[in-house]
């Protein structure tokens, strides 16, 4: 999932008017209706991405119009959530929810016609706007109000009816002057929204648990596992003790060899030597299971676990179990976003008006995750130092040293000479080590807070015989601090183990001080700077039947910069100064944009007019491109308007592509034992199911390349526009685009195949693989598969087309009563990608009507059929009801990027792409579709003063349940089932106007 920082500033949108969805067009020259502004201006055309307003210039393009009223009436409060519904966004898109999750903390983005966010295009009032690069799936535009009047407030309070989620919310604006009488306008706006953070606990169901024992097949197939720490299984087993478990501390005693390798010691009389994994007791033991679950277990089920270690029980008679699904996986972080901006506009002389507007908004989350075990391994992107056994030395002092010896992290330095007996080692007085199971007993977190500025102004204007021009500049600036706690610093706690200076006895006793030691708070500043300038020139040359030929250039320069160090870099001079579980995402880089595009509008007649557009762009990254694009209307009759575009589009790398640091992506995989491909895996684990039961999930990871090509596009759309009356209007645009030298990453699902075939040995050119943590109890097997790494690169080719409807009309019942509906649908014909292999053969990965592509967007899929209907009945203006329904279709569960086959739910299984049950057998190979229905309704109360009240998913509908979807973190997809997710929601609020 990419996203470039100017898409951050998505979350300073205030004030809005409306927004256009611009597709199929390397630049989206398009029209969109502007709503009538608070000053009771008139509705009027706004070519919105033009570089001339003159009505000739109106858009051949789909274009779908969304006005302030419309996201009003569905319950839509931002910008950002307005995007999640648009039914053009079919691919799946980074919803709120990301952010606890660590991915794009605070913001969100739409991908477009099947592509990513990177080939979507955001605007604010045409002003940012980069026509050659970036707009090969569409454009989002936001139009800001030019003038507003009065005083207006706007407050709000939302819960959901299971008394969660709160929302609060409230905006003001306040403008003075007018343009048209006074040749003046200037006014400010203020916002303040927070949105509580939600729990999967707080839905309860499979979301909230770690406890999947409850989904079954057939007696064959059996049931999914149970993951809670030392859980019981669904037919009364116990896998046995788990290594990486509950947040107490747990020990097991052990001694060390000549050879530095740990042996465990038995009171049983087990010969010495002999790798097996000895019975652990609590450290303090005196606690108990203390808020735990304490689970007697059976003779049986502690024969069980012997059986498993060849006759050495490794379980007490009570073990501790928790579920840290329930305890501490975050749905939605909580968010507060305050905003503010001023503009101030002014007629200058009679032909001519400049403005210049201030922008500040600010987004900051709070998300909670679970902690890692003590023992593992510190993130990719670096030099990665892997403890699988953590160890308790007999003596610690000051100068103890800890470092890690064949996978044991083992401390040295200290003897009964210098130092003193561990207290943390029930051992200690034997002589022997223990050997530390357990976790953390806090959660990780991680605060965010975004800062963005923005200051525009121009000009726009008349001058001698018909000349129009306009002069802009724009700079932005997008500050992210990020600050997490909680985490273990590898250093940290070898320091601690060694020195003891940390109570692994009794964690609650610890001072900030020890705490500060293993899990030092990380703080970093990302900061992305854009700077622009652009002028246009049109006239009128001469007049055809239809009309006057115009023709119109404009120049633009931009600088783009990104500053993000990462908040886990590698540290060659000590990798063991890095955390576990902090992504080392980092990207430093710059570059300077000039552009010159044209673009001429022949009216031949009043039934045939065509445009003629072109953009020249210039990276000193190295990359440029012309793209030109034709466009043409035919109007046979007044009701009707055949439509058609063909353009060439390109996307230069962004700056992430071109020089990010080491970052790695991870997906869902299953190891499937009855497989040939896993079965030397399997029987290499068999005495540790619990290592790699549920499923793992592997990394890819990516780094930048400066030599990237930027990738080119084909794009065309026919469509038709029916007027029967001026009151009904409907469209339906078929739009196909084609985009090659794709910048893309290696597909893991031949890593995967190779890794397990060939004993952990992959050879695919440019890649490297690396095992991840090995399993405590086999730590000489094959682990399971860590990472594949590579760069990015210029391979492959994608190519999407689809079908777009909308339909708009009102009827007038009578001289009171009126009945408006809108519908928007999307339908995705074909969705693919073309992969050129080492021997120049090509393979297809297709995804239109599945899960993938699982390393394009959040793993959300691509839906074929999206829907969404808005009905509204106003009352003489005094009252109003509006009911809003939104549909997405259903989709195989197959990721064919993911290693899975195109719609063969067996084939995909058999890979390890799909969830399976024990036998191999897919769980889910198809996701239902997802209805939810919304209402908004409004009254009047006075001239000056409106109620207002949201009922969001009215009918309660719940999540269906879909284990493969958002690489399987919460059971069901949040980027379609996000309301349903929350249950109903109540919304009441109020609306004062002066």
């Amino acid at each position: 999932m990419k996203t470039s920082p100017q898409k951050a500033l998505l979350r300073g949108a205030t004030s809005l008017t409306a927004f256009a969805l611009l597709c199929g067009t390397a630049y989206a020259q398009d029209a969109a209706p502007q709503a009538a502004d608070d000053a009771g201006e008139e509705s009027t055309i706004v070519v919105t991405g033009s570089i001339t307003r003159n009505p000739a210039a109106a858009t051949a393009s789909p274009v779908v119009s969304v006005t302030a009223e419309d996201l009003t009436k569905r319950g839509i409060t931002t910008v950002s959530d307005a995007l999640q519904t648009l039914t053009a966004n079919n691919a799946g898109t980074i919803p709120a929810s990301w952010s606890a999750n660590g991915f794009t903390t605070g913001a969100t983005a739409p991908s477009l016609r099947g592509f990513n966010n990177a080939y979507t295009l955001t605007l604010f009032d045409g002003a940012s706007a980069t026509y050659g690069s970036d707009a090969i799936a569409g454009v989002v535009n936001v139009i800001t109000k030019r003038q507003v009047q009065c005083l207006h407030l706007d407050g709000s309070l939302g819960i959901s009816q299971r008394g969660d989620g709160g929302e609060q919310r409230i905006n003001a604006t306040y403008g003075y002057g007018d343009l048209n009488e006074q040749g003046f306008n200037i006014y400010a706006s203020a916002e303040y929204q927070h949105n509580d953070s939600l729990y999967l606990r707080d839905r309860g169901g499979l979301p909230g648990t770690a406890d999947q024992s409850s989904v079954c097949g057939t007696a064959e197939q059996g049931c999914l596992t149970n993951s809670v720490r030392n859980g019981i299984q669904a037919d009364g087993s116990y896998n046995g003790f788990q290594s990486t478990t509950v947040n107490f501390a747990q020990s097991a005693q052990t001694t060390i060899d000549a050879n530095g390798n740990y042996v465990p010691v038995y009171s049983t009389g087990a010969t010495p030597g002999i790798l097996y994994n000895g019975s652990y007791q609590l450290l303090n033991a005196a606690a108990g299971c203390g808020s735990l679950t304490a689970q007697a277990l059976t003779p049986a089920q502690q024969a069980g676990t012997a059986n498993a270690n060849n006759g050495v029980p490794n379980a007490p008679s009570v073990v501790c179990q928790q579920d840290l699904v329930n305890d501490y996986s975050m749905y939605t972080a909580a968010t507060t976003r305050k905003g503010a901006s001023l503009r101030g506009t002014v007629k200058v002389g009679d032909n001519a008006e400049a403005f210049i507007a201030l922008n500040y908004y600010n987004v900051k989350t709070a998300n909670e995750s679970v902690n890692s075990s003590w023992a593992g391994q510190t993130a990719a992107g670096g030099n990665q130092i892997t403890a699988t056994n953590v160890f308790l030395p007999v003596y610690v002092c000051p100068t103890g040293t800890a470092s890690v010896v064949g996978g044991n992290l083992l401390a040295t330095g200290c003897n009964a000479s210098n130092g003193t007996l561990n207290p943390n080692n029930p051992y200690a007085a034997q002589g022997q080590l223990a050997r530390l199971s357990g976790m953390p007993d806090q959660p990780r977190r991680t605060y965010t807070d975004a800062k963005t500025y923005r200051i525009a102004a121009g000009i726009n204007g008349s001058f001698g015989d018909g000349w129009n021009y306009s002069v802009g500049a724009t700079a932005s600036e997008v500050t992210l601090d990020v600050r997490n706690t909680g985490y273990i610093y590898l250093q940290g706690l070898a320091d601690a183990i060694a020195q003891g200076t940390y109570n692994f006895v009794d964690q609650s006793a610890n001072s900030a001080e020890a705490r500060q030691q293993i899990f030092p708070d990380q703080n970093k500043r990302a900061t992305s700077k854009l700077a622009q300038v652009i002028g246009t020139l049109s006239k009128d040359v001469f007049e055809l039947p239809g009309g006057m030929v115009n023709v119109a250039v404009a120049g633009q320069y931009r600088y783009e910069s990104i500053n993000n160090p990462s908040s886990n870099a590698p540290n060659n001079d000590n990798p063991y100064a890095r955390y576990y579980g902090i992504n080392a995402v980092g990207v430093k880089g710059n570059r300077d944009i000039w552009s010159a595009s044209y673009e001429i509008s022949v009216p031949i007649v009043d039934q045939f007019r065509v445009k003629f557009d072109g953009s020249y762009d210039h990276y000193s990254t190295g990359q440029k491109n012309f793209s030109p694009k034709f466009e043409a209307e035919f109007k046979p009759v007044d009701q009707l308007k055949l439509r058609g575009t063909f353009s060439k589009g390109f996307r230069a790398p962004n700056l992430n592509e071109s020089f990010q640091l080491p970052a790695t992506g991870y997906q869902n995989s299953q190891i499937v034992c009855s497989q040939a491909l896993y079965a030397a895996f399997c029987d290499a684990h068999k005495s540790n199911t619990a290592y790699y039961a549920g499923g793992y999930s592997p990394g890819s990871t990516n780094s930048g390349n400066p030599d990237l090509k930027a990738e080119k596009s084909t794009s065309y759309t026919l469509g038709a526009v029916l007027q029967p009356t001026r009151d009904i209007t409907l469209t339906l645009d078929y739009w196909h685009t084609r985009i090659k030298n794709l910048i893309t990453s290696v597909g893991i699902g031949s890593a995967i195949e190779q890794y397990y075939a060939n004993n952990g040995v992959v050879n695919i050119p440019g890649v490297v693989v690396l095992p991840g943590q090995p399993d405590p109890q086999n730590p000489n097997a094959l682990p399971l598969l860590g990472q594949v790494i590579s760069s990015f690169r210029n391979q492959n080719a994608m190519m999407g087309s689809g079908i777009d409807f909308s339909a708009d009309a009102r009827f007038y019942l009578n001289d009171k009563i009126t009945f408006q509906t809108k519908a928007n649908a999307s339908y995705l014909i074909r969705l693919q990608q073309e992969n050129q292999e080492d021997d120049g053969s090509t393979t297809i990965w297709r995804y239109d009507g599945s899960l993938g592509g699982c390393n394009l967007t959040s793993c959300s899929g691509a839906p074929r059929f999206r829907l969404t209907w808005q009905n509204t009945v106003d009352f003489n203006q005094k009252a109003s009801l509006t009911l809003t329904a939104n549909y997405t279709s259903g989709y195989s569960s197959t990721s064919a990027d993911a290693g899975g086959v195109y719609k063969d739910c067996e084939a995909s299984a058999a890979a390890g792409q799909l969830l399976t049950y024990d036998n191999g057998d897919p769980v889910q190979c198809h996701a239902k579709g997802t209805f939810d229905l919304d209402a908004h309704g409004e009254v009047k109360v006075a001239e000056q003063f409106k109620l207002y009240f949201d009922v969001l998913n009215v009918l309660d509908g719940k999540p269906h349940y879909d284990p493969n979807a958002g690489y399987g973190l919460y059971q069901f997809n949040p980027a379609w089932q996000d309301r349903l997710f929350m249950g109903r929601y109540l919304r009441v609020g109020a609306k004062v106007d002066f």
